[in-house]
């Protein structure tokens, strides 16, 4: 018998674990934000470059985690590069424990930018060990593959002979459910010591990632496979424990996903000291951190005709229907 995280841990990442392939885009599962437009990236790399100008002297990293094929901090760098006069002086690092994937996001990364290697490690000791002054960490839909508990009222589900059934929840699970006043939902697991990790890598580090969830604790159930653009959920309703019995026949085949609960996530980075810089909409993320500016450089590069041809992925960007509302950004420094 296992805990349904420990079920999901080996979905996503066991050995033979959804993650181990490439599953995003048209040809894909889901799309993302950073599959959608390379404005998403441009964005992050227009926010970044604020930040950077008042960090002179310093050995800094930028270091994508769950980068699946690497476009973002691809699209990240290019921004830079065009536009940020101390590029050379950055480190782009990408954080992959999965070695099958490192040689495509090498990939994606030299043809983009061919000036400037990509470093590619498997743990944080490794970033670590480079002893950097600042590091921006950046994701997308980084969280949701965290793996989780479902709790159900004091009960946490276990998995068996491929049946699922609720028992005791064991006491640091009823602690996190109790702290955060939780009847039904998933928990996510490892939090704490993820953002230790990314904490002892650098005395200053900031923390940016967008993803597919909500402020508010809804006292229900919203995990579900993504497979070829559509999605089945692992309960009949919402609140209850009654299960899709098919759902368990899926193992590794497709994606597993929830809505995060940014509130616990904020929660764990106050913890550890450290400032929200914001916690928004996608939409609103987006325009404050100045993707108008990041449209006016590429009209002044490309062209407009050359912009209009993006103009359609951007609003899905921002949409509220598709994107702009769905997802949230958040960020943390220290």
């Amino acid at each position: 018998m296992q805990s349904f995280g420990e079920f999901m841990q080996k979905w996503l990442y066991g050995e033979s674990g959804y993650y181990r392939n490439l599953h995003i885009g048209k040809e894909g599962d889901f799309y993302t934000s950073v599959s959608v437009s390379e404005f998403f990236g441009y964005t992050l790399g227009y926010y970044l470059q604020e930040q950077l100008n008042s960090l002179q002297n310093q050995k800094i990293a930028i270091v994508e985690i769950g980068a699946e094929r690497g476009n973002l901090i691809s699209d990240i760098a290019f921004f830079l590069k065009e536009n940020f006069l101390n590029f050379h002086k950055i480190d782009f690092l990408i954080l992959e424990p999965l070695k099958s994937l490192h040689n495509i996001q090498n990939q994606t990364f030299l043809q983009k930018i061919d000036s400037k290697n990509l470093l590619i490690v498997e743990d944080f000791q490794s970033i670590k060990s480079l002893h950097y002054d600042f590091i921006f960490y950046c994701s997308n839909e980084l969280l949701d593959a965290f793996p989780c508990e479902l709790y159900y009222q004091g009960q946490i589900a276990f998995i068996e002979d491929n049946i699922l059934s609720f028992k005791k929840a064991p006491k640091p699970i009823e602690q996190i459910a109790q702290k955060f006043h939780l009847q039904i939902s998933e928990i996510p697991l490892y939090i704490e010591e993820f953002i230790k990790n990314c904490n002892d890598c650098a005395k200053h580090w900031m923390f940016l990632t967008f993803d597919y969830g909500s402020l508010e604790t809804r006292n229900e159930f919203s995990l579900r496979l993504f497979e070829k653009h559509s999605t089945k959920n692992l309960f009949i309703s919402p609140k209850s424990t009654e299960y899709d019995k098919s759902f368990l026949e899926s193992f590794n085949k497709c994606d597993i996903t929830y809505d995060v609960n940014f509130t616990i996530w904020n929660n764990y980075f106050e913890t550890i000291g450290a400032k929200k810089l914001f916690c928004h909409r996608q939409n609103r993320a987006l325009v404050d951190m100045g993707l108008d500016k990041v449209g006016e450089w590429y009209i002044a590069k490309y062209g407009l005709q050359s912009f209009m041809k993006h103009s359609a992925k951007i609003r899905t960007l921002l949409e509220p229907g598709l994107l702009g509302e769905r997802f949230l950004g958040m960020a943390f420094v220290k």
